[in-house]
């Protein structure tokens, strides 16, 4: 017991320390690299069906029918969008909304409250030309980027 003591504490034992050490952590590190390839190999694979995938879908018949209607459901959808923008211009008056305190007076408040005084209030009126405003200016250009803009997928 006290020689193989001995050897630890020599430079034998030392190599022989080493040597242990390279083997174990050797077996720790080659298993991890083996784990790492079977991953790398796993992932490649994924990528070669994927890819496989994705240009059967783009040769298949079906998928420039499907294109075809999406196209067409969007045409749909802007037109009759549009039909009722250009209601909404044509008669601008039409009130949908009348928003009006019962007494017809009201406080004025700014800074949250800190400030106020008595004021009359006016009706607000919601109209159909606010809803031409606000589609001519946000929804519509909004569909028109979403469904006929370019895709990344393309």
């Amino acid at each position: 017991m006290g020689e193989i003591l001995v050897m630890f504490l020599t430079g034998g034992g030392s190599t022989a320390m080493g040597a242990i050490l390279k083997g174990v952590f050797g077996m720790v590190f080659e298993a991890r690299k083996q784990k790492h390839d079977l991953e790398l190999a796993r992932e490649s694979r994924a990528n070669y069906n994927f890819l496989r995938l994705q240009e059967c879908l783009a040769k298949n018949p079906a998928s420039e029918s499907t294109s075809r209607v999406r196209k067409l459901l969007a045409v749909i959808g802007v037109s009759s969008l549009c039909f009722s923008i250009i209601l909404c211009t044509i008669f601008p008056s039409a009130e949908l909304i009348v928003l009006s305190n019962a007494t017809g007076e009201g406080r004025t408040e700014i800074l949250f409250g800190l400030l106020s005084w008595q004021s009359p209030q006016e009706p607000i009126q919601i109209t159909s030309g606010h809803i031409s405003l606000m589609g001519n200016l946000t929804i519509l250009p909004c569909i028109l980027g979403f469904y006929f803009g370019p895709s990344p997928r393309r």
